[in-house]
């Protein structure tokens, strides 16, 4: 047990670096619109006057006056002024109806996107002048909320507004970097976990909380008890294990530790810890925490506690891309180099920059856009460049990984594998990303598939070895064999693909009629459905979101969100009751394009025929003394007819009949690959896009198509993007 003062002396300076963590500004703060600041409300008002007066007469006053005032809503009349007013939060519900799309209603003249524009960047200023920060976060859980036509047709393009971002490095770029330092040691606790409630799991808010402070902390001691293990043998210090010499003059029992000995070890923990020197000022004062603690703790816990200290400084646990400089003639501030240098590395991989990217950063070769693609580049094309961020992206997007986290009753079905079948998607969107040709289209088309393709060969062998056997053993004692069966061996995965067996040769071609891309693939139909049962709803409104770009409203709390329990029908007309008026203005966006999917079960399995129960069969199968058997079923046709929609894409709307004719209708939508290219934006940047991530955004998928559907392109050309690479700072 440490003594008191041990505790108050040395790890309070850590808690007081925690507090600094903590005070870190939430990503939903810095990355507010800075096209429009208003410091008085007459200057909101000048702007109100000349962009919002005039729209809500042309589009809303119709309707919302003081008069007739639909939905208890008088925009005429409502207050400009957020601050002086209660008005903020009817602006915000204007704003987020706008920006959906959901008014002016349908049958109603659409706004320009100019228009939209213009009233969303008041709405903004003005929020923020009055302290209120609705428009942002309703608009930061869904990026789709902002106007496809704003990011893609508007002219002229918005300004760019991208404020800082700070967020905390990932669940696994924390668990890399502190294994490196630990050399492997157990104990050390990830005190990250993913938000949540947004598209991906490395977006959201920087907040370090008190638990999460202690884990950091605890962390900190354990790599630093690692680093200065060492052992005192004939009057003279040495390592223990693989810890680093520079640090062994702290602990010499011959002479206490010089100020230039101890300067020196600070510059080593900098450098370990965050690839950098520390500054004159940070020397100085981690020099003077050192003595200090070594004089109340002793020199070993002392210099320990000093040197963990430099693990929670806030570039420690946060990607800390502020910009720096003097802003340019457009009011943007680039990131330095050093901090494009750690971008790229934590974008693309879970490791920090490696030796090139810091020395290009030290060159200069990353103060151009040029500069910065070429390193992107490289990073995309090594074979030898571990880039797990790529494919998780593909995972998180699709969401097939969830696939793991639906419980199936085996009885039912004894050879599911739900791992196999993720594992199977995995290498599918890798085989795709290899040939880096169409890649969308590929993935939202192909009838390739790997089918168990990490076990299929060894189990094959395993199977023929273990019949071999049998049939020999029989051969030998016919009446002992007579009525066994060859043992079982592994799981028969490739029934999940219709297959009699598992593929000699892979990937192998499944029919195109029946299977079309990942959203074909059974891991994803599993991912997206529940234990017993397909999940039409939730596979539409993944469609509506990630392929169409739509907004599905959450569902009202006053809203009891169950299907109707009645086995002798099937989902399709279970789902009969999302047709009423209060709930189809939700479901028109999601059932007509999730109908498609129940050609298959909810393993994944393609089918013709449904199961339903048969009611009076079900009566009637009972024993002898009149009790009940169990349910009998029944087959009736899969109906898998559905209806593209409401997506203002006249070519892309209609009739669809089938899973694959729906995948192969939306892969050949430029709308698609655009809202494919903002989830790509999403992720890569931690942050939902903004209007004035538009130039951005229209770069990178002129890109994505003049090079023919690389995916390497896009990354190379949004990593080297005003949006990835500049700021508007905070004043």
């Amino acid at each position: 047990m440490l003594p008191s003062r041990l505790t108050r002396a040395a790890v309070l300076p850590a808690l007081l670096l925690g507090a600094v963590l903590a005070a870190a500004p939430p990503a939903s703060e810095a990355n507010e619109p800075k096209d429009l600041k208003f410091a008085t409300f007459d200057e909101s008002k000048r702007e109100y006057e000349a962009a919002v007066a005039p729209f809500v007469k042309k589009h809303c006053a119709a309707c919302h006056n003081k008069d007739t005032s639909e939905g208890d809503l008088d925009l005429v009349s409502l207050d400009a002024d957020m601050k002086a007013s209660t008005s903020g939060a009817r602006w915000a519900m204007v704003v987020e109806k706008l920006a959906s799309g959901e008014m002016p209603p349908k049958g109603k003249p659409r706004p320009a996107s100019a228009e939209l524009v213009a009233v969303g960047r008041w709405a903004h200023a003005e929020a923020k002048r009055a302290g209120k920060n609705f428009a942002r976060r309703q608009a930061y859980a869904n990026g789709n909320a902002v106007s496809h036509a704003t990011l893609f047709e508007a002219h002229p393009v918005p300004a760019f507004d991208g404020g800082n971002s700070i967020r905390r490095l990932s669940p696994e770029i924390y668990a890399a970097f502190t294994n490196d330092l630990a050399k492997g040691k157990t104990g050390i606790g990830q005190p990250f976990s993913p938000e949540g409630k947004f598209a991906f799991k490395d977006m959201g808010a920087p907040k370090i909380d008190e638990p999460v402070a202690a884990q950091l902390i605890q962390n900190a001691l354990a790599i630093v008890e690692v680093q200065t293990a060492h052992k005192i043998e004939d009057g003279k210090v040495k390592a223990v294990g693989q810890g680093p010499k520079e640090l062994l003059a702290l602990f010499d029992p011959a002479a206490p530790p010089t100020d230039a000995q101890m300067e020196a070890a600070i510059a080593f923990q900098f450098n370990a810890i965050l690839r950098r020197a520390p500054t004159a000022s940070e020397k100085q004062r981690f020099v003077a925490l050192m003595k200090k603690n070594v004089a109340d703790a002793g020199r070993t816990v002392g210099a320990r506690y000093a040197l963990a200290a430099v693990l929670l400084l806030p570039e420690a646990v946060f990607r800390m891309e502020v910009g720096s400089g003097k802003p340019d003639a457009q009011g943007r501030v680039r990131l330095a180099p050093r901090d494009i240098a750690f971008a790229l590395a934590y974008t693309l991989t879970d490791k920090r920059p490696d030796a090139e990217l810091l020395a290009a950063a030290a060159t200069g070769a990353l103060d151009t856009d040029a500069g910065v693609r070429q390193q992107a580049a490289r990073l995309l094309e090594s074979a030898k460049t571990d880039k797990p961020r790529v494919l998780r992206f593909f995972r998180e997007y699709f969401g097939y990984g969830a696939a793991t986290d639906v419980f199936k009753e085996m009885k039912e079905n004894p050879e599911h594998d739900s791992r196999a079948l993720v594992e199977d998607t995995d290498r599918l969107v890798l085989w795709v990303l290899e040939r880096d040709n169409d890649v969308l289209r590929e993935l939202l088309t192909t009838n390739k598939s790997f089918v168990a393709y990490k076990t299929a060969a060894d189990t094959k062998k395993k199977r023929a070895d273990a019949l071999a056997k049998f049939e020999a053993d029989k051969a030998k004692d016919p009446a002992k064999f007579a009525n066994k069966q060859p043992p079982k061996v592994g799981r028969s995965v490739y029934l999940a693909y219709g297959l009699k067996d598992f593929p000699d040769a892979q990937p192998v071609d499944l029919p195109a009629a029946e299977r079309a891309g990942v959203l074909t693939q059974p891991s994803w139909l599993v991912a997206h459905s529940t234990s017993f049962d397909n999940h039409a709803i939730h596979r539409g409104k993944w469609v509506r979101e990630r392929l169409l770009g739509g907004v599905v409203p959450d569902i009202p709390i006053t809203v009891d969100a169950q299907l109707p329990d009645a086995p002798h029908h099937t989902l399709r007309e279970r789902m009969a009751v999302t047709q009423q008026e209060y709930c189809w203005k939700c479901h028109r966006l999601m059932n007509d394009v999730g109908y498609p999917f129940e050609q298959f079960d909810h393993y994944g399995r393609f089918r013709a025929l449904e199961q339903v129960q048969d009611v009076e069969a079900t009566k009637k199968n009972v024993d002898k003394k009149g009790k009940p058997l169990g349910p009998v079923t029944r087959d009736v046709p899969a109906n898998a007819k559905g209806l593209i929609a409401h997506t203002n894409d006249p070519a892309l709307d209609g009739p669809v009949n089938g899973a694959a004719d729906l995948m192969k209708r939306l892969a050949g939508s430029a709308r698609v690959e655009q809202v494919f290219v903002r989830h790509a934006f999403r992720y890569f940047t931690g942050r939902n896009e903004s209007p004035g991530d538009a130039a951005t955004l229209r770069a990178v998928h002129r890109a994505y198509r003049d090079s023919g559907g690389s995916f390497n392109a896009l990354v190379a050309e949004l990593l080297s993007s005003e949006s990835f690479l500049y700021r508007i700072p905070t004043k």
